[in-house]
C-alpha cells in the first residue's frame, strides 16, 4: 500500500469514524453513527474523485509518452558512461541488442533506451548518444501502453534484447 493509498483510507475511513465518536459523545450513540455514516459520504466521494484524477492525469502523461518516444533502435556502439545506465545485476548491453525510447533519467542530451526481454521486462535502461544507436522501426506498440492482463501471458516483444540468460528489472514503469 503506497502513502497516498494509506492517506485516502485515513481520509475515507478514519474521519468518519472520528466525527461519529466526537458527536456520539455529545447527543448520543445513535445521532454519532448517522453523523458518522452521513460524514463518510462526502470523505468517499472526494477518495473517488481525487483518484479518477490520479488516473487520468497518468493516462495522459502515458499518452504523451507514447508520442514522444516512439521509436525502435538498435545499438552499434556501447555507452562509455556507466553512471548513465541502471543493469540488472549481472546484465550488460551488448552491440545489437534492440533498444525502446524511453522517458530520460535527466535532461543531458542522449537519448535513453530500455532493453527488453521478449517477455516484456526490462534488462537495462541507459542514455545513449545519437552516434551510439540508429533507428530501425517506430514502436509496434509502447511499453506505456499497459495492460494488466501481460503480468501473466504478455504478446511477446518485437524487439528484444539478443538472446540470453540474464536477470532483469521487472516490467517497464513509468516515473
Amino acid at each position: 500500500m503506497s502513502f497516498i493509498e494509506l492517506l485516502a483510507l485515513l481520509f475515507g475511513i478514519g474521519l468518519p469514524i472520528t466525527i461519529g465518536m466526537l458527536v456520539s459523545k455529545q447527543f448520543g450513540v445513535w445521532t454519532g453513527v448517522e453523523a458518522g455514516l452521513f460524514s463518510a459520504i462526502p470523505c468517499v466521494a472526494s477518495v473517488v474523485l481525487f483518484y479518477r484524477a490520479y488516473w487520468r492525469r497518468n493516462a495522459k502523461r502515458r499518452q504523451e509518452w507514447k508520442e514522444k518516444y516512439s521509436r525502435v533502435y538498435r545499438v552499434i556502439a556501447v555507452p562509455t558512461n556507466d553512471s548513465l545506465a541502471k543493469k540488472a545485476q549481472g546484465a550488460e548491453i551488448k552491440i545489437g541488442d534492440y533498444g525502446w525510447e524511453a522517458v530520460p533519467l535527466r535532461e543531458d542530451g542522449l537519448i535513453y533506451l530500455q532493453g527488453l526481454t521478449p517477455q516484456w521486462r526490462v534488462v537495462w535502461y541507459a542514455g545513449f548518444r545519437p552516434d551510439q544507436i540508429e533507428r530501425v522501426a517506430f514502436k509496434p506498440q509502447s511499453q506505456y501502453d499497459w495492460d494488466q492482463t501481460w503480468v501473466k501471458n504478455p504478446p511477446p516483444c518485437p524487439f528484444p534484447v539478443q538472446e540470453r540468460e540474464t536477470a532483469n528489472m521487472g516490467f517497464p514503469m513509468p516515473h
